[in-house]
């Protein structure tokens, strides 16, 4: 199981599971590869892609949750860790990232 590094000068390190960095590498377009960058002029496109996927499947949850077949009384069972939780640091260094004209880099 590899960590995945995030850097941009305009943010703090982000730490990362290999297989969820390359989730969201993949739902912004960019290859799982040792060494990678976003470029500043790209990081509107990452930020678009990336902020879409999640807004998909919280549409998708929400529509479970509307499905008929929940019964009452049923222990609640925790929902899994989302897209939004593991997105929101990625997502928080590429605006900043943005707002700097920073790009931002990855490594394995």
């Amino acid at each position: 199981m590899s960590i995945v590094v995030f850097r941009s000068r305009a943010a703090g390190e982000i730490v990362m599971m290999g297989d969820t960095a390359q989730r969201l590498l993949a739902l912004i377009g960019k290859p799982m590869v040792e060494r990678g960058v976003i470029p500043a002029e790209q990081l509107a496109d990452a930020i678009e892609r990336l902020t879409g996927a999640v807004e998909q499947e919280r549409r998708l949850a929400a529509t479970r949750q509307e499905e008929p077949g929940a019964r009452d009384g049923e222990p609640a069972v925790e929902p899994p860790i989302g897209l939004a939780q593991r997105a929101f640091p990625l997502l928080a260094m590429l605006h900043a990232a943005q707002r700097s004209g920073a790009d931002v880099t990855w490594g394995v």
